[in-house]
């Protein structure tokens, strides 16, 4: 996970945003962090589009898990399951928060 990324976003975003295209939801949880790409639900609700929880390392953050509730079937990765892939969807996801707000490393 690109730690420079990372920074950014934290620098950027505090808690749930309504931005152009949907919910930007940075949040700091016991050990770690949580960011979500949240979408409408059909009852009002926000629906994960994912969500990858973060734990805090000394001086950085890794990805733990990942949950997407808008995919078929329900995406449901973690470290010790699939490593490369987490890396990669987190590295997606912030690059969508970094590109939502024109912002640049």
């Amino acid at each position: 996970m690109d730690q420079q990324k990372w920074l950014l976003v934290k620098k950027n975003f505090d808690g749930t945003e309504d931005l152009a295209d949907g919910y930007y939801r940075l949040r700091e949880i016991e050990g770690g962090y949580q960011i979500a790409y949240l979408v409408a639900g059909p009852c009002g609700d926000k629906n994960p589009h994912p969500e990858v929880t973060l734990k805090q390392e000394k001086e950085q953050v890794q990805p733990l898990r990942l949950q997407d509730l808008e995919v078929t079937p329900i995406l449901n990765l973690s470290k010790d399951d699939a490593p490369d892939k987490l890396e990669e969807l987190t590295d997606q996801l912030l690059d969508r928060f970094i590109r939502i707000k024109n912002l640049s490393l």
